[in-house]
C-alpha cells in the first residue's frame, strides 16, 4: 500500500511539473471561455443591432452565416496566437539572460511563461461573470470595450480616439501580477532572491511591452481603425 500510495504522490508531482500538461490545460481552459463567450455573450440579436446603423439587412445576413461557417477559425487563431507569443515571450527572456550574462536554458523559460499565461484568463472569466450574471443589458460595444482594473476605465471611451484604446486597456493590473508571477519563475530558475528576478524582470518584460504596444498603436494609426 506504501509503495502505491508512494507511486500515485509521484505520479501527481509528475502531471503537476509537465509542461506538456499545463499548455493542453491552458488551450482547455482558453477554448472553453472562447465558447462561453461567443455561444452565451455575443448573440446574433447582439451583432445586429451593432451592425444595424450602418449595414443593410442582408449583409448583417451574410456576416451572421460567415460566423456560423467560419465560426471554428477563431480557435485556431487563438491557438498560433498563443503560441507565438509564447515564443516571443520566451525569446525576449533569453535575450535577456544572455545579456545579463545568466545560463538558462531555454525549456526552464518556457514553462515559467507557461504557468504565467493562466493569469490572463482572469480577465476573460470577469467577463463572462460580469455580463452573464451582472450588466445583462449590454451591446457588443460593452464586451468589446470591457477592460477590468484598466487605465482605460478613467476615462470616457466615447470621446477616446481609436488608436488609444489598446495602450489604455494593456496598461491593467493583470499586467502587473503577470510580471509578479513571471519574475517568481525567473527567481527559481536564476537560483536569486525575489527582489535581484524582479529586478530583472521589469525591464526585460517590460521593454517587451512597451515594443507591442507602440507596435500595435503604430498599425491602428496607419490602418484606421
Amino acid at each position: 500500500m506504501m509503495v502505491k500510495a508512494n507511486y500515485n504522490i509521484n505520479k501527481i508531482c509528475s502531471l503537476r511539473d509537465n509542461v506538456g500538461f499545463h499548455f493542453v490545460l491552458l488551450i482547455i481552459i482558453t477554448y472553453t471561455v472562447l465558447f462561453t463567450t461567443n455561444s452565451f455573450l455575443i448573440s446574433d440579436n447582439h451583432l445586429v443591432n451593432f451592425y444595424s446603423s450602418h449595414l443593410s439587412m442582408d449583409r448583417i445576413s451574410e456576416i451572421l452565416s460567415f460566423r456560423k461557417k467560419w465560426g471554428f477559425v477563431n480557435y485556431i487563431i487563438v491557438l498560433v496566437t498563443m503560441a507565438v507569443k509564447l515564443i516571443l515571450v520566451c525569446s525576449w527572456i533569453l535575450c535577456g539572460t544572455i545579456i545579463a550574462g545568466y545560463k538558462v536554458k531555454l525549456a526552464s523559460i518556457f514553462k515559467i511563461v507557461l504557468l504565467a499565461e493562466f493569469v490572463w484568463l482572469l480577465p476573460s472569466i470577469i467577463l463572462i461573470f460580469w455580463f452573464g450574471l451582472i450588466n445583462t443589458t449590454y451591446t457588443l460595444n460593452d464586451v468589446q470595450y470591457f477592460a477590468p482594473l484598466s487605465l482605460l476605465n478613467l476615462f470616457d471611451k466615447a470621446h477616446l480616439d481609436s488608436w488609444l484604446i489598446f495602450p489604455l486597456k494593456s496598461l491593467n493590473l493583470f499586467e502587473v501580477i503577470y510580471i509578479l508571477v513571471l519574475a517568481l519563475g525567473i527567481k527559481k530558475i536564476m537560483k536569486k532572491d525575489y527582489d535581484s528576478a524582479l529586478k530583472f524582470t521589469l525591464p526585460v518584460y517590460g521593454s517587451a511591452l512597451v515594443v507591442w504596444i507602440l507596435f500595435v498603436t503604430f498599425l491602428s494609426i496607419n490602418l484606421g481603425t
